[in-house]
């Protein structure tokens, strides 16, 4: 065999070989020619700027100092309010209560966000876990803490194997379910409504008779709503102590990132609450579980949540995340979904299980909306109007 035998059948043969390969190699450039390009993700502004990142985060820190201060100070009236109901029960008093814990209620959701930007480090994520669980716990199960209908032992009030201790109340929250709070807003909602909603003064009156007036159930019930409230009092004193820059304790590692690295962490954290808290709270029927049903406050706290983003965002003043962290038709964006989702909850029925199903469809897609343009996933396309012509070669 000669050098020359894979060509075997002459110069034809060679030809039609060379002619199926060009035409191999046409095909697959007309094929990529062909497939649309790939749109590349266009990145938001880059935090060129260390200075105003610096500014920016250490601004947002103490926003959230200042909100915990004022949770705290709350949770300090509710319960001055609830140890005045306790000490003189009527009417007055028990409707001053709730109306304390709609305030520190308020208060504490609009401190959620910083809460866990505070805790958003991976090694001190539980800690923040248990803090939120242990003050804002829900749904609340009534007949684990109180009388119900039909079951007139039922709660901890009546079981007198339960010794009314701080550590106890703490060791009974979410023993063997989610849904047995022991402590917190929404167990301490329970006691104040009552597990129907028609709690009266009446029921926290003290009764002294019987050789135990100790383990009577109203006697019980005060003891009860008197701890539940020194709980949330402990808790949030220690989340409040704990955040100063000063304390070194939450801050040092946000203050351990760069600047840049700090508005990620905030946009990231920021995302997660959208998703685990916003969306969480808004029912998508009539039989979902909604925060606060009886004191029906779960809108109320849902916007409290929504305008902390915002004032983070899109501050009245001064600088803002969309600002330093999106291009300027994404911020455009971003404030159109703030305003349409807080004219929307306005409008919504409270309870919000009883908002229209179109009312809550729509309130989730702004919310899906609003993380995806903080995130800077969403893209937000040109106007036409800002698209200017080009002239082609050769045109007119």
């Amino acid at each position: 065999m000669n050098g020359n035998s894979k060509w075997r059948g002459g110069p034809r043969l060679w030809r039609m070989a060379l002619v199926a390969m060009l035409l191999t190699f046409g095909a697959c450039e007309a094929k990529k020619t062909e497939q649309p390009a790939a749109e590349k993700p266009q990145p938001a502004p880059e935090v060129i700027d260390e200075e105003a990142a610096e500014a920016l985060s250490r601004s947002v820190w103490q926003t959230g100092e200042a909100q915990l201060a004022d949770v705290r100070a709350a949770v300090e009236g509710l319960n001055r309010a609830v140890a005045t109901l306790l000490e003189r029960p009527s009417d007055d008093h028990l409707e001053a209560a709730k109306l304390a814990w709609l305030d520190a209620h308020r208060e504490f959701a609009a401190a959620l966000p910083y809460i866990q930007l505070g805790f958003a480090p991976a090694e001190i994520r539980e800690q923040g876990r248990k803090l939120v669980l242990a003050l804002d716990s829900w749904p609340a199960q009534p007949g684990y803490l109180d009388t119900v209908p039909g079951y007139s032992d039922s709660g901890i009030v009546n079981d007198t194997a339960i010794e009314l201790t701080l550590t106890n109340l703490r060791h009974q929250h979410r023993l063997t379910a989610n849904e047995e709070a022991s402590t917190g807003f929404h167990a301490m909602e329970v006691m104040l409504w009552g597990p129907t909603g028609e709690r009266t003064a009446e029921e926290f009156v003290a009764v002294d008779e019987g050789e135990k007036p100790e383990a009577l159930a109203v006697n019980r019930r005060r003891q009860l709503t008197g701890l539940i409230g020194e709980a949330m009092n402990e808790d949030a004193n220690d989340l409040a102590q704990r955040w100063p820059y000063s304390a070194n304790d939450l801050s040092r590692h946000f203050l351990a990132l760069a600047p840049v690295e700090r508005l990620q962490q905030v946009r990231a954290t920021h995302t997660r609450v959208v998703d685990e808290e916003l969306l969480r709270r808004l029912p998508e029927s009539s039989e979902s579980d909604v925060e606060s049903g009886r004191a029906a406050d779960s809108k109320q706290a849902l916007l409290a949540i929504l305008r902390t983003l915002q004032a983070s965002w899109l501050p009245a003043e001064g600088t803002g995340l969309a600002e330093l962290l999106l291009d300027r038709h994404q911020v455009g964006a971003l404030a159109q979904s703030f305003a349409e989702l807080e004219e929307l909850l306005m409008k919504m029925e409270d309870p919000m299980e009883l908002a229209a199903l179109d009312q809550l469809s729509r309130a989730r897609e702004l919310l899906e909306q609003i993380a995806g343009l903080m995130a800077g996933t969403t893209r937000v396309p040109a106007t036409e109007e800002e698209v200017t012509p080009v002239s082609l070669p050769g045109g007119n």
